[in-house]
Parts: structure tokens; C-alpha cells; sequence
């Protein structure tokens, strides 16, 4: 009798997506919280190069049958801000939570790059630029045609 054997290939079905990723930032140290729902801690892994000041999180999971959900994360980590030897991370109720000690404390919580970027001042602030805009406008155009065209 001949047997032949079979080889079956299942091929994956791969669902990327990018993980919500909410920064708090204390004195002493910012924490990254990331939502990782439905995995478990053996189907992501977090890597810090320390040399490059970054931080990789990258994980898989099936979904059903053939379909995987898969995600891919970068953070810098400026070894001038961070003690990037020291960075750790902590996975709880489906959150990783990456956890980076700065190097000297910071005393200004509010730092930004952007000086818009606390955008309930900016809210506040929008609609008296528009109506300061509508109004100057409706003054020159008022000038303009009552003094320089009309005469």
C-alpha cells in the first residue's frame, strides 16, 4: 500500500491596527498606557534599545481561524530625558503600561512643543479672534466705501 502524506499551509490572515496610546506625564517620570484588550502577556513583547533611546512594543493574536490581529509601536526615549536602563513595563487588566524615570525631575507638568496645544484655551480663545477678524473687516470695507470710492 502507498501512503502519500499531505502537507496542509494555513496561511494567516493578518488585522493591523494601532494601539490607543495615552501619555501622563508626572515630575519624576511619564508612563505610556496602552490598551491591549484581548491579549495576553505571551503574544506581545516590549524591547528597549538602550543605545538608541527606543522602545519597541509589537504583539499578535488570533482572532478566529485564520485571521491574527497584529500591532507595531515606537517610542523614543532621548537617553537626555529618559534613564533609558531603567525603563520598565507592567501589563495589568489588559493594559501595558511602559513606565520611563527621567533623568531629572521636571518641574513644568504642562510642556509642550505646541504653545496651542491645551486646547480648551485655544477654544476660549477662537471665537473672539473670529469676531475681532468679522469686525475689523466690516470696518474697512465700511471706510472703504463710504471715504475712498464714494468720493
Amino acid at each position: 500500500m502507498d501512503s502519500k502524506s499531505e502537507v496542509v499551509t494555513i496561511i494567516r490572515s493578518y488585522e493591523d491596527f494601532m494601539p490607543y496610546c495615552k501619555l501622563q506625564k508626572e515630575e519624576l517620570r511619564d508612563t505610556y498606557q496602552i490598551p491591549l484588550h484581548g491579549f495576553k502577556i505571551e503574544q506581545f513583547k516590549v524591547c528597549v534599545n538602550d543605545k538608541k533611546g527606543t522602545i519597541k512594543i509589537e504583539g499578535e493574536r488570533p482572532v478566529d481561524g485564520n485571521r491574527w490581529s497584529r500591532f507595531r509601536q515606537s517610542f523614543k526615549a532621548s537617553p537626555d530625558v529618559y534613564r533609558v536602563k531603567d525603563i520598565s513595563a507592567r501589563f495589568q487588566n489588559g493594559v501595558l503600561s511602559l513606565i520611563l524615570p527621567k533623568t531629572k525631575p521636571s518641574n513644568d507638568h504642562t510642556s509642550n512643543r505646541f504653545p496651542f496645544a491645551n486646547t480648551s484655551l485655544l477654544l476660549r480663545i477662537a471665537p473672539a479672534l473670529v469676531v475681532m477678524v468679522a469686525v475689523g473687516g466690516y470696518g474697512i470695507f465700511k471706510y472703504f466705501t463710504s471715504h475712498v470710492i464714494g468720493s
